[in-house]
């Protein structure tokens, strides 16, 4: 068995907001791809690891408004716990792509 994925805050903190979007967005879309090859282990693992770093965004003080990082959570959370159309990840990558361009 694996140890949980730790994200180190000290060394997140340091990223703006936007490149924290698009660390996060790079797991989404290794879950989809994992998803696509039928590998559960690697998706299982990529939707790990994109929560460590929502959490981690949630900590940082940089967040003024963290309604969409909450909500992410949940979207992504409930990829984890449910297996769903890759489909769906997909377009939640895709979404925090764009909020990552705007930060």
């Amino acid at each position: 068995m694996t140890k949980p994925y730790k994200t180190d805050q000290e060394k997140w903190n340091k990223f703006p907001p936007g490149v924290q979007l698009k660390h996060i967005a790079a797991e989404l879309s290794r879950a989809t791809q994992a998803s696509l090859r039928g590998n559960n282990d690697l998706e299982k693992s990529a939707y790990e690891r994109a929560i460590s770093l929502i959490d981690a965004s949630i900590e940082d003080s940089q967040w003024q408004d963290k309604s969409m990082l909450y909500r992410l959570r949940d979207a992504v959370a409930a990829l984890y716990a449910e297996k769903t159309n890759p489909a769906v990840g997909n377009f939640i990558f895709f979404k925090v792509m764009e909020d990552a361009e705007i930060k």
